[in-house]
């Protein structure tokens, strides 16, 4: 799949930015060493949790949302009050 985004890329002068780019493993594998992903000549790196139009999404065997910085700048807020 990847070497297909590369070859679009090609194709229509699109560039990647493999540095803002990360992949998560969700599943009961989550913790299973995995080769690396290479998209446009960089690699992608793996991460522990991710925000995701503002919601952070945490790797696990099951889908987790972490809520804790909801909470954290709800308190922050109403404390101001």
């Amino acid at each position: 799949m990847l070497d297909l985004c590369d070859v679009f890329s090609a194709d229509f002068d699109v560039k990647f930015n493999t540095t803002k780019t990360v992949a998560m493993r969700i599943g009961p594998r989550f913790d299973a060493v995995c080769a690396d992903l290479t998209l446009s000549g960089g690699i992608i790196e793996y991460v522990q949790s991710l925000k995701y139009l503002g919601v952070c999404i945490k790797t696990n065997r099951t889908f987790v949302c972490n809520f804790d910085h909801v909470k954290a700048k709800f308190y922050r807020t109403f404390n101001c009050i």
